[in-house]
């Protein structure tokens, strides 16, 4: 173990340094887009670090000069504030508050992010009247002057809500363990995903892996299942190696990044961010005008049951 831990801190070592390696002209920025780039963070499966990855990705996106908004929209288990360590005493549901504006509910996060609960909010978003809607959606699309990047954070699982902000955003990146029922629950999602004919690019991130083989391993079956049975491409974003310190700065309620900036995890995150922000192959933002309105306003799961989901996902 000791041999495999001095190999993994080299690994570590050897990647780069984000500040060092900043290509021109490939990031997209504000002066060159009036929209934000949404990206959807999921999950099959519940407990593999969803929501740990998206708070960490959110602080390493700042490294490059990127402004992020998190959006919890996890209805039954939002605690991107408890990673976060901050109070969120707003939801999405306050943007009908003619007395408060957008920055009243916004939290000021670390590094410059902002964050945007959504917890019960998201579920009485679509009850509302299409007028009132209308106005919650005019506010948060104010962020499209500001954000570079949008990360919603879903809930795990296949329910209407997590499908619908997964078929509304630009990008998704969907995140696994090497667990057999977190790779299983993962290409359920990815399935129902193809059912429903979705278009945006899907990015997989693997956590909590002992070794890089074991990573590539879990890419690699799903990769090709995906493929073969569903004739859908996955590109890979990275993985994230098991570290204790992941745990330590949850129990701290300090976001990783800050509490153990050099972590094997907090590199590996890095380098995510990097790709994320750097990738060559950067879908088109459409903002969060259309986001939310395909979410909430078009719903084109609306006509299915949850237990029509679950079949759709071969459950």
């Amino acid at each position: 173990m000791k041999d495999q831990a001095e190999k993994l801190r080299q690994m570590a070592n050897s990647m780069f340094s984000p500040a060092d390696k900043l290509p021109i002209g490939r990031i997209i920025k504000k002066s060159d887009s009036k929209k934000s780039r949404v990206i959807t963070v999921t999950s099959g499966k519940g407990g593999v670090g969803k929501t740990n990855f998206t708070v960490n990705l959110a602080l390493a996106l700042t490294n490059f000069e990127q402004h992020v908004l998190v959006i919890d929209a996890d209805l039954g288990m939002a605690n991107v504030d408890v990673i976060l360590g901050c109070w969120a005493p707003y939801n999405m549901m306050h943007l009908l508050a003619d007395d408060l504006n957008i920055n009243d509910i916004i939290i000021d996060g670390p590094r410059g992010i902002k964050f945007l609960s959504g917890g019960s909010g998201v579920h009485e978003l679509a009850n509302l009247s299409q007028q009132d809607l209308e106005k919650v959606i005019k506010k948060i699309t104010l962020f499209d002057d500001w954000a570079d990047i949008i990360l919603v954070d879903t809930g795990a699982g296949i329910n209407r809500n997590v499908i619908n902000f997964v078929m509304a955003a630009d990008e998704v990146i969907i995140i696994t363990t090497p667990e057999p029922t977190a790779i299983t629950d993962a290409y359920a999602l990815i399935k129902t995903f193809a059912g429903f004919r979705g278009t945006a690019p899907l990015k997989l991130v693997v956590n909590r892996v002992i070794d890089q083989s074991e990573g590539q391993d879990v890419v690699e079956k799903l990769v090709r299942v995906a493929q073969r049975f569903l004739n859908l491409s996955i590109s890979e974003l990275g993985f994230i190696y098991e570290d204790r310190l992941v745990m330590q700065a949850v129990k701290k309620q300090i976001p990783l990044l800050i509490a153990y900036p050099n972590a094997l995890s907090s590199q590996c995150i890095d380098h995510i961010a990097y790709e994320v922000a750097y990738g060559e192959k950067i879908t088109p933002a459409n903002g969060m005008k259309r986001i939310f309105q395909k979410v909430f306003i078009y719903d084109t799961l609306s006509c299915y049951a949850e237990e029509e989901l679950s079949l759709l996902a071969g459950l």
